[in-house]
């Protein structure tokens, strides 16, 4: 099985970005930091940083967060795997392997994804339960980063306008660019700094709250779709009336009904038995599924497997069309049955 992590895949233009200013951001506050007093207390301050945020961010970047049931499955296809032993409800059918409920199926790097929080571009990987940790180790320390590189900047700034620029050689000749570099990078610092601050109170509300980026979009969306507590109660109002309104109605017909029963009876005969035979169908095409998975994950060769994603899915396909049919064929026969209407 091949390992997938943010350096195995194609770079995105955001991780390049990324890389590029966060190298440019540490060699500028190195730079500017020769113009300090105390610039070996912050040359020691400022490599820690830099040491640990590096760390992190190679750690979240090359983690593999791939669900540790599919890797298991894949690389020991065609052995006997017991989903039910470890409580695997769910089938990715995409990864041909059960997982487990916190897992997701990522678009992006077209894998499963333990405990799935969310897909990171700027690193490009999966955030997961295997990598949180280090995500959030990543995003502490380069936030600190910026802080630490907002007052070095700042300091410089603050010697420019002092005049103070002049008594160092190495600023003699390029302070007026050394100091629009050192306000772009200020900028720069400060919109990343706000950034960075928002995304760590995010996670910590996350956490409070037990959730993931993942279900947190979700609830959300669940949200938008669910109607008010106002139109429900209109909506519950105009349904009263209408269920008055028709029950007058069905008291006319109860009559009509009776004198149609005999005449009906066959034809509801007929459709119920449908529905029972759709009933069977159903429960025999579920037991086959389950088999068709195991065939599926249990197979011996690559061959044997591309063949069994085939029949699986034609199947499948084949399984939907003779649905449809049946539903055409109980229409035809709910068409034929009187409506109570035409005897009034």
């Amino acid at each position: 099985m091949k390992v997938r992590s943010g350096c195995s895949q194609f770079p995105t233009l955001l991780q390049i970005l990324t890389y590029v200013m966060y190298i440019l951001n540490v060699i500028i506050t190195y730079i500017h930091t020769i113009i300090l007093e105390e610039y070996i207390v912050h040359y020691i301050i400022f490599s820690i940083l830099v040491s640990i945020s590096c760390y992190f961010s190679i750690k979240t970047t090359i983690s593999n967060p791939t669900d540790s049931y599919v890797i298991q499955q894949q690389k020991f296809r065609g052995e006997t795997f017991d989903y039910e032993e470890h409580h695997l409800t769910q089938f990715c059918e995409l990864c041909i392997a059960y997982v487990k409920e916190t897992t997701k199926h990522c678009k992006q790097c077209n894998r499963c994804c333990e405990d799935f929080d969310h897909h990171c571009r700027w690193i490009n990987n999966c955030v997961g339960g295997k990598n949180y940790k280090q995500f959030i180790g990543m995003i502490l320390f380069t936030f600190l980063i910026l802080l630490h590189s907002m007052i070095v900047n700042g300091r410089v700034i603050n010697q420019y306008n002092k005049q103070e620029l002049k008594t160092l050689t190495i600023y003699s000749k390029q302070q007026k660019s050394m100091f629009i570099i050192a306000v772009l990078f200020l900028v720069l610092e400060i919109v990343g700094s706000i950034f960075l601050l928002q995304l760590i109170v995010f996670h910590a509300y996350l956490y409070k709250k037990g959730i993931t980026t993942y279900e947190f979009i979700i609830q959300r969306r669940t949200k938008q779709v669910q109607p008010s507590e106002f139109n429900i109660i209109n909506n519950q109002d105009s349904k009263m009336d209408i269920i008055k309104n028709n029950k007058e109605q069905e008291d006319q017909c109860i009559m009509f009904r009776k004198e149609k029963e005999k005449q009906t009876s066959q034809i509801y005969t007929n459709s119920e038995l449908i529905k029972k035979d759709e009933s069977l169908c159903s429960i025999k095409k579920n037991s086959q599924s389950i088999l068709q998975k195991r065939k599926l994950t249990q197979g011996e060769s690559e061959d044997s497997q591309k063949e069994g994603v085939v029949n699986y899915f034609s199947q499948r396909i084949q399984s939907n069309v003779d649905f449809k049919l049946q539903n055409r064929q109980l229409n035809t026969i709910e068409m034929k049955t009187p409506e109570i209407t035409q005897f009034q």
